[in-house]
């Protein structure tokens, strides 16, 4: 006799860790397979816990496939440590991408965070956007756990938790996809979109705040920037010809000096990285739209907010460029200062969240490209299935 139950597909959740902590602390897999059994045990739902990005088939077009595991309803499960913030750009990149595509949704339930290491510097006030999202979120501290090891009481007690908070997850999605079902049924029973298309306007607000933020943002780092520069320049002056602890102490006043501007970058850099990821997914929904609801009008109105759109990538290119040659410059001294270093310290952060927020621009720039010049994206490019109707 054929089990029926036992045949249907499993929820799937992918845990994104970094290896560095796995390799010391040892802890993926046997989460994957407590989480699996409780869930089953406990709760008589099937789960499969994906650990690595090639099995979950995430690919090239990873970005693309997130829409596809919403509207499944899969859980999205990062293990949280200072390393997956500072060590990890495919990390940092997942959790804004999901996030961002999640919270447009209404599905942030979805996003599942276990801190492992660091509880302390998950705070509302971090200057650090990713860290401020989880801090958001309804993380469970896992560090006990972890560090009592897999079969014992604390771990046992811990997974129970955990696989607890992911099934009741997975039920209020499924719930809220069904309420989106039932509007996209509206569409289908009749109901007749405006001229633009359902939901275009706001989608070009959207889209006009985004750009405006980003401009902020931009003017920000620059002017941060310039200021670090200044600074260096009277601190390489004033030390020619000084006595080896007089350089000291002017090193040390620089830092004093640096350290707000450089964590000013940080902020401005996170936040950037955060918008970029919001900016991915208003414009991959917003082009799946002009793409169905295409007029002259709208093509037009796309080809101006295209060469907005490369205009700001051609300053952010140009800002990268500024931000490594001053590093490049700065690094003898931050090898031989402390103060210094830790001084910054919060603009390399700044930088790689700048880097990763302009490699999603890049893609996003050659998607609208593509559409404009007349060779439509593929549907796995925009996200696979259309967006859910503005309501």
């Amino acid at each position: 006799m054929t089990d029926f139950m036992s045949d249907q597909p499993a929820v799937q959740c992918f845990l994104s860790f970094t290896h560095e902590d796995d390799s010391f602390l040892n802890f993926v897999t046997p989460l994957k397979s407590s989480l699996e059994k409780f869930c089953a045990s406990a709760h008589g739902r099937k789960i499969e816990v994906f650990v690595d990005r090639e099995s979950i088939g995430w690919g090239e077009d990873w970005r693309t496939k997130i829409q596809d595991g919403l509207n499944a309803a899969m859980v999205f499960i990062p293990a949280i440590s200072m390393n997956y913030f500072y060590e990890s750009s495919a990390c940092r990149e997942e959790l804004t991408a999901f996030y961002a595509k999640a919270n447009e949704l209404g599905l942030t339930q979805l996003i599942l965070p276990l801190i492992v290491l660091g509880h302390e510097l998950i705070t509302g006030q971090s200057d650090d956007a990713n860290i401020r999202i989880i801090e958001k979120l309804q993380y469970v501290d896992i560090k006990q756990a972890v560090l009592a090891g897999s079969g014992t009481a604390e771990w046992r007690r811990t997974m129970d938790l955990v696989a607890d908070r992911l099934i009741k997850a997975i039920r209020s999605a499924e719930a809220t996809l069904e309420k989106l079902k039932k509007c996209d049924q509206l569409l289908l029973d009749g109901f007749v979109p405006e001229k633009d298309g359902p939901g275009l306007q706001e989608y070009n607000e959207n889209l006009t705040k985004i750009g405006e933020l980003l401009e902020r943002q931009f003017d920000a780092i620059s002017r941060s920037l310039d200021d670090l520069a200044d600074e260096m320049r009277q601190v390489t002056g004033d030390v020619a010809g000084m006595a080896p602890d007089a350089i000291k102490a002017r090193v040390v006043r620089a830092a004093d000096t640096i350290k707000p501007m450089a964590v000013t970058i940080q902020q401005v850099g996170t936040d950037f990285e955060a918008t970029v990821a919001e900016t991915d997914s208003t414009i991959r929904s917003y082009m799946r739209l002009m793409d169905s609801h295409m007029t002259p009008e709208l093509f037009d109105r796309a080809r101006r907010e295209y060469d907005e759109f490369v205009e700001m990538l051609d300053g952010l290119l140009q800002l990268d460029v500024r931000i490594t040659e001053f590093l490049t410059q700065i690094r003898p001294l931050e090898a031989i200062n402390a103060p210094l270093r830790a001084a910054i310290r919060p603009l390399r952060v700044g930088a790689q969240s700048i880097q990763l927020g302009m490699r999603t621009m890049r893609e996003l720039s050659r998607i609208i490209s593509d559409l404009l010049a007349g060779r439509p994206a593929r549907p796995a490019q925009l996200g696979g299935q259309p967006p859910a109707p503005v309501r």
